[in-house]
């Protein structure tokens, strides 16, 4: 029996998966449980797990900015189980003129971390819906610039798009301090490392339904929602075990399936919200997972990456994932 040592998010969709309903056939999994921000910031630093969730965007930069000692070897698995509507929770200061996206052209908006997936996601979306492009917003980084991501990663800020206006004021819970006083127009939290204090009376959410007409917009618009993660693995277990690409692959896709046996809420992008409208609009699996159905998606995270010199686009698309999945 394969035995290893995983992490993820609280996910309904991997339930069935950590409850022992759904196993991986040959293999025993043992998850750890946590915040992305600081599982992710752990997978970069220490490189301790078998398989874990990560990042989209992040994982597209480790391929292209390899650590000198080793780390980061890994493969992805094409499956999709979160949603980047994180930034869906943006504030706005009641005073900045901002009630809705389209309004941020000029203005300056606060995200935890520039390289993070859901705000590429934020900027892809402004681009394929308004036109605009992430030199049209003034950008600043609740996280340090030493312990960014995308510093982590050693692809940081020297290599951004030179036309994107981003500042790092080095200051926790900075965002929220910048927000209250009206310095940026806009911000979004991360857990606890960038807080909002939502009920100051000096700001607002910028959508009164967390995003989910702007997101049915998007979605009408290129017929796919913002992926936030992936699943990946460490390239020396597939390499050992050529057949556990395929078994990790089936059980994960069982739990999502077998979740939604369980509650139908489980395939919603909103679960306090109308499911029937969210099938029509999402799709009945808005989660679905497979190299081939999420190409596109996948294309458009590269193309945003590339304009925003987080990445060059130099990593084959089907090369991110585990050989054996490349035709899923």
């Amino acid at each position: 029996m394969l035995k290893l040592r995983g992490t993820f998010s609280e996910n309904p969709r991997l339930a069935p998966l950590l409850d022992g309903t759904v196993k991986a056939k040959g293999i025993e999994l043992e998850f750890e449980m946590g915040h992305p921000a600081e599982l992710h910031e752990r997978h970069l630093r220490d490189d301790a797990y078998d398989i874990f969730e990560f990042s989209i965007s992040h994982y597209m930069m480790t391929k292209e900015h390899p650590s000198s000692i080793g780390k980061w070897n890994w493969a992805a698995l094409p499956l999709f189980f979160s949603k980047a509507l994180l930034c869906m929770n943006t504030f706005v200061n009641v005073d900045s003129g901002v009630n809705h996206p389209r309004d941020l052209k000029g203005k300056k908006m606060g995200v935890p971390d520039f390289s993070m997936t859901a705000a590429l996601w934020w900027r892809a979306m402004l681009r394929e819906l308004y036109g605009y492009h992430p030199w049209d917003v003034e950008w600043v980084v609740g996280r340090s610039a030493e312990t960014s991501h995308s510093a982590l990663i050693g692809g940081g800020a020297t290599t951004f798009n030179p036309k994107i206006a981003i500042s790092w004021p080095n200051r926790p819970q900075v965002l929220d301090e910048m927000l209250q006083s009206g310095a940026i127009d806009a911000a979004y939290p991360a857990g606890s490392e960038v807080k909002i204090t939502a009920d100051s009376g000096r700001v607002k959410p910028i959508f009164s339904d967390m995003g989910h007409e702007w997101v049915a917009e998007f979605v009408r618009a290129t017929g796919f929602g913002p992926v936030n993660h992936t699943v990946v693995v460490q390239q020396k277990v597939l390499d050992e075990n050529p057949w556990a690409a395929e078994a990790l692959y089936e059980a994960f896709e069982e739990s999502k399936q077998e979740s939604y046996r369980r509650d139908a809420a489980a395939r919603s992008l909103y679960p306090k919200q109308d499911l029937a409208k969210q099938v029509e609009e999402f799709g009945d699996d808005p989660y679905v997972s497979g190299l081939d159905a999420n190409i596109p998606m996948l294309q458009m995270a590269v193309d945003q990456s590339v304009e925003e010199g987080l990445s060059k686009g130099t990593a084959d698309l089907s090369g991110l994932f585990a050989e054996a999945l490349r035709t899923s």
